[in-house]
This record gives C-alpha cells, sequence and structure tokens, in this order.
C-alpha cells in the first residue's frame, strides 16, 4: 500500500489534515508528518532531514507519495529525495496537488490498494470536485479507471438504484467508503443522478455530483464480478446511508 508523508510550515495544520485523512480511512494508511521546525519562538518553517526520516519511516516497495503545501516545503522535499539511498527514489514522487483536497484523494486511493502513479493522478486531479460544485470553466482531465477492460459482450448490465437517506447526503466520509469498496472489482460501475453519470470507483468524481438528502442514485454495473459489486452496494446502502 502506498504511504503518505505530509509536509507542511506548520504542524497544527499537518496534524488537522492527518486527523481528515485518519477519520476517512479509517486509519489504514500509513501517514507520517514532518511539519513545522523544532523552535518554540519560531515553529513555522520545514527540514529537509525530517522529511527524509518521514519517508524512511514509512517507506516500502509500493512507494511514498509526499505532499507539500508551499515554498520551502517544496524546496526541503526535493532536498530530502537526495538524501534518502538512491535505490529508494524511483519510488518516491512529489504531488503538485493543493494540499488538502489532494491528501484526502491520496489517502482514500492508497486504501484502496491502488499504484503510486494512480494515487498520484488522483491527488492532483482533487480539485476538479470544487471546481465543478462553483461551476468554473477549468475541467481536470477525468482519471482512467486502473482495472481492466469489460467486455460487454459476455455481461449483461445489472442496475441498483439508492434513495439517499443521509441528511448530509453523500459527503466526504461515506463517498470514501464507496470508492474504496468498488475499486475492488474488476467490473465497470457507473454512477448517475440528474442524468450525470461517472466513475464510481473514484472519490473526486462522486463528490464532483454534490450528493444530497432524498437524491436518487443510479448504479449501473457491468462485468464478470458484478453480482458481487451489487451485493457490496446494497450493505453499504444499508449500513452508511
Amino acid at each position: 500500500m502506498v504511504s503518505l508523508v505530509i509536509v507542511s510550515h506548520s504542524l497544527k495544520l499537518a496534524q488537522g489534515l492527518l486527523e481528515l485523512a485518519e477519520q476517512v480511512t479509517q486509519g489504514t494508511v500509513n501517514i507520517v508528518l514532518a511539519a513545522g521546525i523544532d523552535d518554540p519562538e519560531n515553529p513555522i518553517g520545514t527540514n529537509a532531514v525530517a522529511v527524509m526520516e518521514a519517508i524512511e519511516a514509512v517507506y516500502s516497495a509500493d512507494g511514498v507519495l509526499v505532499m507539500v503545501d508551499l515554498g520551502s516545503a517544496i524546496l526541503s522535499a526535493e532536498t530530502a529525495l537526495d538524501l534518502i539511498a538512491p535505490i529508494h527514489r524511483q519510488s518516491v514522487q512529489i504531488c503538485t496537488a493543493p494540499i488538502v483536497e489532494g491528501c484526502i484523494a491520496a489517502s482514500v486511493s492508497a486504501a484502496s490498494g491502488l499504484p503510486l502513479e494512480t494515487v498520484f493522478q488522483e491527488a492532483n486531479n482533487a480539485l476538479s470536485a470544487k471546481i465543478q460544485a462553483l461551476e468554473q470553466p477549468l475541467k481536470p482531465e477525468e482519471p482512467k479507471s486502473e482495472n481492466t477492460e469489460v467486455d460487454a459482450s459476455h455481461h449483461e448490465s445489472q442496475t441498483v438504484i439508492w434513495k439517499v437517506h443521509h441528511a448530509h447526503g453523500l459527503h466526504i466520509r461515506p463517498a470514501a467508503i464507496l470508492a474504496k469498496a468498488l475499486s475492488a472489482f474488476n467490473a465497470e460501475i457507473r454512477l448517475a443522478k440528474a442524468g450525470k453519470s461517472i466513475d464510481a470507483k473514484h472519490i473526486n468524481q462522486i463528490l464532483s455530483l454534490n450528493i444530497q438528502h432524498n437524491d436518487t442514485l443510479i448504479f449501473t454495473i457491468l462485468g464478470e464480478d458484478a453480482e458481487q459489486a451489487v451485493e457490496v452496494l446494497q450493505h453499504i446502502s444499508t449500513n452508511n446511508l
């Protein structure tokens, strides 16, 4: 599983982001902080050695995604890459995404077992939900599913219809649960609301629908493991929505 390192000028900011990410993923992703500096009078800043140590603490062959806020955080992360073992560098990426949205998207994708490159792409597309909610013209490219392409000629599609009962709609926590659960299937799973259809395996795309209380959601599932996906959808609907 891909691990995350959060590099921020502010320890408090990083701790709050860690709390949010852990709630969304139920603490299933290794996330460590390299935030602030050890100076009580001037605690705001970053330290390249601390970033290096954080990367080494969570490093695995699955890779590490380094989330940075701005300015010297980027420089510290780049310096840290020069300090780690050369054999590890190819499995560590510094992410250009905004740190809050990117970290949440990355943590959900990592919890789903997706590879480093896909986790990186999901983080970089994390602004798409906010952009679409505010109806701004910029629309980042939607990520492609990593799962095997479905051969429609051998399968019939199945449909699941949800009525959203949660008072707050499909907010970030149930959206994360849904994306993580569905990413385990090879079947193509589309989610439609009010005529707009998205890939239900990606949290960014789910959030872009701005799903509210009493909305009707239509899932269309096509593939060899569609029946298992339907069962999971029904279970999530019963227990989370």
